[in-house]
């Protein structure tokens, strides 16, 4: 495939490129979903496809997890041997496979990576079968509906959402350890539950910045399934927000008008980024767009700009950053809605429950504004990998009582956590359809600067004795912000200069466009979105085992 990306680029001079009545972007989009479509002929690589793409991912240790092995050491120690396999299909997914959706080609690497990761966690790390619990309801088997232990307790339950108050009088909460002696099928939704909980809510693994009940001390190990001596769950003492602002709603109503509004304002506002930012060859090349032969100009309302060396790169920036959240908003709000309302039909009420559901992101106020670049990444961003980055070094380091331990186990999950999200983020690059232009090692630098910024300004802090010295509170805050904005526009270029080389902004998120609708876009573009790369669709591959449903 490598051979064939020199066809990605238009010949002629400039003189013979016009942006009025040439759209770029389509004929860049073109090229690559044709030359991925080549390299597929000629067996270079493969689509990405359902199952077989997911083997390493998610299926391999969804079965073996499903199995009981606490009391077989054994079967216990072939979690090594599982380990292995999957760090192989996943190596194996990034070297072969890639896709003509841009979107996919780029998801494949993060697939692959945080599948190793991920599951490493869970095979290595860990040891869910004994020490994971989720949180689970049954039918209520007392009297009035309420056991005797909950109306002998001084702060009985109470309820704390629409949600649960509409389950409470005939449903139990409790603990739910592995079921070692429940049904195959029973055991196999504890398992997929437990892996695709990112962020472990409804689990007592969940991590601290998102609204959860108490965690349960211990476990009892004679949980056999039946939940007869199970602890129960206090949902009366959930927070109705995290430390770090992160929220969940009271009402249907109320959680059903915010993602509604998340996702519309995530709509709208992608569908103007990728009219503006598909007009500028940066978002199309990288910044090797204007080293190219071929002079490419740029569109008349970044031309119009003043002191163009600083308000260029910084609009890019912006517009890049909000185009990330737009889309984790977008896709997240739908989510959320699908889960809520509809695959509650299908997975059962418990998935329903609004409490299950906290929002994607925590206060910007609270986590930026108050904790600078550390509360930006630790306690405002989405928080969905933090178990995964920090496992390793929980693993080596479980136990730590000194307030200086604590402090350097606390910096080492902080480089290891930012190391890991750059390795995830370049592999991204590392399965585009355009992968011989990328760089792996930028959106790496860009991470592990993000890792000396929070360790620069903690220290610092620390240092200078911020709050010791009794400054106002929005003299820190303004200090604050302002690092965190000059350290974010200063190391940016790092992630966004690879998802351009990528082809990444040429995805499109939302099918149908309401500003093409209204006469704005490039020339020649539908107010239909998607074409024939979006979608599912049967895919037969040379082999029984690369067929599947190809995205």
């Amino acid at each position: 495939m490598g051979s064939q990306i020199e066809r990605l680029y238009p010949t002629g001079g400039a003189s013979g490129f016009d942006p009025e009545t040439c759209n770029l972007a389509a004929y860049y989009q073109q090229q690559y979903q044709e030359t991925f479509h080549a390299a597929v002929a000629a067996g270079e690589v493969t689509p990405f496809v359902i199952p077989w793409s997911f083997i390493g991912v998610f299926f391999l240790p969804l079965f073996y997890l499903s199995i009981p092995h606490t009391n077989r050491p054994w079967l216990y120690r072939l979690r090594w041997a599982v380990a292995a396999a999957v760090v192989y299909l996943n190596i194996r997914l990034m070297q072969t496979t890639s896709a003509g959706n841009m979107a996919v080609a780029y998801s494949t690497g993060l697939a692959a990576v945080w599948g190793t990761i991920w599951n490493l966690r869970m095979l290595i790390f860990t040891h869910p079968q004994r020490d994971a619990a989720r949180v689970e309801r049954r039918p209520r088997s007392h009297e009035n509906g309420f056991s005797k232990d909950e109306k002998e307790k001084p702060g009985a339950m109470v309820a704390i959402d629409e949600s649960v108050a509409a389950s409470l009088p005939h449903s139990e909460y409790f603990w739910q350890p592995f079921p070692a002696q429940a049904s195959f099928l029973t055991r196999l939704g504890w398992t997929a539950d437990l892996l695709t909980s990112l962020r472990g809510g409804g689990w007592n693994f969940c991590i601290s910045s998102i609204p959860h009940p108490p965690l349960p001390k211990r476990l009892p190990h004679s949980a056999g399934g039946g939940g007869e001596h199970l602890a129960p769950v206090r949902l009366d003492l959930i927070p109705l927000d995290s430390r770090s602002g992160t929220s969940r709603s009271r009402t249907y109503a109320s959680f059903l008008r915010s993602r509604l509004l998340q996702f519309t304002l995530s709509y709208l506002t992608i569908d103007l980024l990728t009219i503006t930012m598909r007009r500028d060859p940066y978002f199309l090349l990288g910044p090797d767009y204007a080293s190219h032969q071929t002079p490419l100009p740029l569109p008349h309302f970044l031309t119009v700009l003043p002191l163009q060396g600083i308000s260029i790169p910084l609009s890019r920036n912006l517009s890049a950053a909000a185009g990330i959240l737009a889309g984790l908003h977008l896709y997240f709000s739908l989510l959320q809605l699908v889960c809520v309302f509809l695959l509650s039909r299908v997975l059962g009420p418990r998935y329903s429950e609004l409490w299950q559901h906290p929002t994607l992101f925590g206060s910007f106020r609270l986590s930026v504004c108050d904790r600078g670049l550390a509360g930006f990444w630790g306690g405002w961003w989405h928080q969905t990998f933090r178990l995964g980055f920090t496992a390793p070094v929980r693993f080596l380091f479980p136990h730590v009582r000194s307030s200086r331990a604590k402090r350097a186990r606390a910096a080492a999950e902080v480089v290891l956590a930012f190391f890991l999200s750059g390795v995830l983020h370049a592999a991204g690059g590392i399965t585009s359809v355009a992968r011989p232009t990328t760089v792996a090692w930028t959106p790496q630098a860009f991470f592990v600067s993000q890792a000396a910024g929070v360790l620069l300004q903690t220290g610092l802090c620390a240092l200078l004795g911020t709050e010791k010295r009794g400054l106002p509170r929005w003299v820190r805050r303004a200090g604050n912000l302002a690092f965190v904005a000059a350290w974010l526009l200063f190391t940016g270029c790092g992630l966004i200069d690879d998802m351009s080389r990528a082809g990444l902004w040429l995805f499109e998120p939302v099918p149908v466009s309401p500003l093409r609708m209204m006469g704005f876009g490039s020339p020649g573009e539908s107010w239909w979105r998607w074409d024939g790369e979006y979608g599912l669709r049967w895919y037969t591959g040379r082999h029984w085992w690369e067929s599947g449903i190809r995205l």
